[in-house]
């Protein structure tokens, strides 16, 4: 087996940037100038709405203590868990075939199984940070004193 792993072309390269900037700049500028304006309007009422049992406050707080690191946990191991479950089961990194950006060693063993490890440790820590969160927006809940003197002229939902 060859000692360098495959590199990509400046063409691919090229390609590949293109490609992740044709989903990702349209999503920051969505999220930039359409969603965090929204967001900070609806987080000046979210007590005066109802969903169910919780209040939006209370929902918006979950969803980020909660949602947040359990979400970031599952979108990482959606996207690199496959990945890194190889290079566990071969001991090899890159992976045979992988093309990569920079001139890279393969490496085998126990070292090419270093970061695999460490990214899943990142996702059970992400998954004991949502655990937590829990307790972290209970007691946060707990001390907050909205003003409801916002919710007049809101309809009732």
């Amino acid at each position: 087996m060859a000692e360098w792993a495959p590199q990509y072309s400046k063409a691919e390269r090229i390609r590949l940037l293109l490609f992740h900037a044709a989903w990702a700049v349209p999503l920051f500028l969505l999220t930039e100038f359409f969603f965090f304006p929204w967001f900070e309007r609806y987080l000046e009422t979210a007590h005066c709405h109802r969903y169910g049992a919780f209040n939006g406050l209370e929902l918006v707080l979950y969803g980020l203590f909660i949602g947040l690191p359990l979400g970031l946990a599952l979108l990482v191991l959606a996207i690199e868990g496959r990945h890194s479950f190889q290079i566990l089961r071969l001991g090899q990194l890159p992976l045979p075939g992988e093309k990569v950006f920079r001139p890279t060693r393969y490496v085998y063993g126990h070292r090419a199984r270093i970061k695999p490890l460490i990214f899943f440790l990142l996702v059970v820590f992400l998954c004991g940070v949502s655990v937590q969160g829990f307790f972290w927006a209970d007691a946060m809940i707990g001390e907050l004193s909205p003003d409801v003197s916002r919710c007049l002229g809101l309809p009732v939902a």
